[in-house]
């Protein structure tokens, strides 16, 4: 009689499993005996249930220039950051927002953090409200939110949206942040003069210097 050669048998379970793998990823289905930290979380509760996503000082640096700006903003924000624990992109870009939060040291922004399952959906309805495709999906909204988790007051705060951050920045989070801030008109044109003036002020300074 001949046997199966126990090296294929291995590689045919191997490859049939990761095929399994990549097609819960793919179609967003949930695995077997994975814990997921869903719905509303407050930081240090997110940091004890997880502590991979705590800021560990010096380990992120964000950009000085872009922090600076982010503590001059002079209204209020609310960031909704919708994350799965599972996810390596959430694990590297929260405590990266956090590091630039505490940095900026700005009351007028304050963040709602919301977690998701591998489906992106919850009960409720509300990542489906903010249309949550990937995450983590950072969103930045103009005033203090206090959210309803369904009917017409939901639908009103989804409005007044100054803009997203999809999974990956495209230059670094607190840059992004930033150029989601310019789109604040009135803040935009506000920071143009202080950075005119700062720069003819520097612009004198050196040419006194000069003779």
């Amino acid at each position: 009689m001949n046997y199966p050669d126990k090296n294929r048998v291995a590689r045919l379970l191997y490859r049939t499993t990761a095929l399994f793998l990549l097609a819960q990823t793919a179609f967003g289905q949930n695995r077997p005996g994975e814990i997921y930290q869903r719905n509303w979380l407050a930081p240090d509760s997110l940091y004890k249930a997880a502590p991979e996503f705590q800021p560990i000082p010096g380990m992120y640096q964000p950009a000085e220039n872009a922090v600076q700006l982010l503590r001059g903003y002079d209204a209020p924000v609310t960031v909704l950051i919708f994350f799965g624990n599972w996810c390596s992109d959430s694990k590297r870009e929260l405590p990266r927002f956090f590091a630039a939060l505490d940095l900026a040291n700005n009351k007028n922004f304050s963040a709602k953090l919301f977690g998701l399952d591998r489906t992106k959906k919850d009960s409720t309805g509300f990542a489906e409200a903010f249309k949550i495709e990937k995450v983590p999906t950072f969103i930045f909204l103009r005033g203090k939110r206090d959210f309803a988790a369904n009917g017409q007051v939901l639908n009103e705060q989804t409005k007044d949206e100054l803009g997203r951050i999809t999974e990956t920045p495209t230059a670094s989070l607190e840059q992004d942040w930033l150029n989601i801030l310019k789109h604040d008109s009135a803040w935009a044109q506000k920071m143009e003069v202080e950075q005119r003036v700062a720069l003819l002020g520097l612009s004198i300074a050196i040419l006194s210097t000069t003779h």
